[in-house]
């Protein structure tokens, strides 16, 4: 009994099995024209018939000896009935363009992270102040001893003790502005290559204030 019931089970099986297999023309036919043409329906009749309103098959004469006569055409350019594998194809195409795109804009902004970064690192620390620093002080040292021993000097000479003002106050302008490039904290944050570029402006007009105090020493010098 059992090994009846196993091959009627095998049996059944193998049926199915070759019953699935079979292929069926109309199917394939559709099948093959929604997904990737060329267009073709079977049987033409049928779809001329009952579905020629989306279909469009037309009659047509053909020559073929003793078998000359009108035959039934699908017209593609006509017909409703289009394949969606174009669809499909641009639709992968938009989706590998999409994809392109993003990973270029995350590339880029990557990319800049990493630059901004670097910058936002390169702002905290000025680097450029120890190349001017030694001169700077030197400068001032000039500067402040200089003016000094003009007014002791001076005699109440209106002219010196104007000079020595004007000289005091672009001295003072000349090193707040120092202060602020070398200043590092939240809203005072330069690039090390800008820094240095302030630091050799600043350096340049300070040179030339101290050249003015050694001229103006000079003059204190010979007005005893």
């Amino acid at each position: 009994m059992r090994q009846t019931l196993i091959i009627m089970t095998m049996g059944l099986l193998l049926t199915q099995t070759v019953a699935a297999q079979v292929h069926d023309e109309e199917k394939y036919l559709q099948w093959r024209s929604m997904e990737t043409g060329p267009l073709g329906f079977e049987p033409k009749f049928y779809y001329w018939l009952f579905h020629n309103n989306y279909a469009h098959h037309e009659w047509e004469w053909e020559w073929h000896g003793f078998e000359s006569g009108f035959y039934l055409h699908l017209k593609p350019n006509k017909s409703d009935a289009k394949p969606v594998v174009p669809k499909r194809t641009l639709g992968a195409t938009t989706d590998l363009w999409t994809k392109e795109s993003t990973d270029s804009q995350e590339k880029d902004f990557k990319h800049q992270l990493e630059q901004e970064t670097l910058a936002a690192a390169d702002r905290r620390v000025d680097a450029a102040y120890q190349l001017f620093k030694d001169d700077f002080d030197n400068m001032q040292n000039k500067i402040s001893a200089g003016l000094t021993y003009c007014l002791a000097n001076c005699k109440g000479d209106a002219y010196v003790i104007s000079i020595v003002n004007s000289l005091s106050n672009q001295n003072r302008f000349i090193t707040e502005q120092v202060s602020y490039v070398h200043k590092s904290c939240n809203g005072y944050e330069l690039e090390n290559a800008k820094r240095e570029e302030c630091y050799i402006k600043l350096k340049a007009d300070m040179e030339k204030v101290t050249q003015s105090t050694i001229d103006l020493m000079r003059y204190v010098e010979v007005s005893k």
